[in-house]
């Protein structure tokens, strides 16, 4: 058999093969487009204010606009109307990026962020000494304020194409004699559509704390 009629049959299982990988990518990523997203609420009305409980707020911040952030304000229970330079803030939505009122978004602020990991909201508790951080330059150029301690808050499926907020909870400093314990619910709209953000929280003594930057 010369070396022509040998390649035959191999270029035929390689294109077949291919053709099979493709089939199945395409396939599994069809599948998770329609997998259902996880349960979604609707943006919480700030003429109504947050759903309140003896253990915990929980609010659900629109933050579809992929221009503007949502700046939100924990003593006060409700999203603010004020700039990225004010004090008047504790935590800013756009889409999934989270940013804290310090460091490189705001200079003049002293807030911040801690990973407490993953344990619920209700055993949550300050640690000790607990070290904030403050936001910082990031991203793929890093040129982009982030907080590295909770822009990390979900995690993405390329399968399902669905957001997912992880297991875990976060301490984010208001600066104004208490803290906020903060545990992410969900990132879709009471309609599937993605960018509203609901979490919950409560709020805490501000205990002893050092700064990271």
């Amino acid at each position: 058999m010369t070396r022509e009629r040998r390649a035959g049959p191999i270029r035929v299982w390689l294109f077949r093969g291919s053709a099979l990988v493709v089939v199945v990518v395409v396939g599994v990523f069809v599948w998770g487009y329609f997998q259902p997203k996880p349960p979604g609420f609707a943006p919480t009305n700030p003429d109504e204010g947050a759903f309140v409980t003896q253990e915990w707020t929980r609010y659900t911040v629109d933050a579809t606009d992929r221009e503007q952030w949502a700046l939100f304000d924990f003593n006060e229970g409700r999203l603010v109307d004020a700039s990225l330079s004010s004090p008047d803030w504790d935590l800013a939505f756009k889409r999934t990026d989270l940013l804290t009122n310090s460091g490189v978004t705001n200079p003049a602020s002293d807030g911040g962020a801690v990973d407490l990991g993953e344990i619920l909201l209700e055993e949550a508790a300050v640690p000790a000494g607990v070290r904030f951080v403050s936001d910082l330059l990031g991203g793929d150029d890093q040129d982009e304020p982030t907080n590295p301690e909770i822009s990390g808050w979900y995690n993405y499926s390329f399968v399902t194409h669905t957001v997912r907020a992880k297991d875990n909870t976060y301490l984010v400093r208001t600066g104004e004699g208490r803290d906020a314990i903060v545990r992410f619910d969900s990132y879709y709209c009471d309609d599937e559509n993605p960018g509203c953000i609901t979490f919950r929280y409560r709020l805490v003594p501000a205990g002893d704390r050092e700064d990271v930057t």
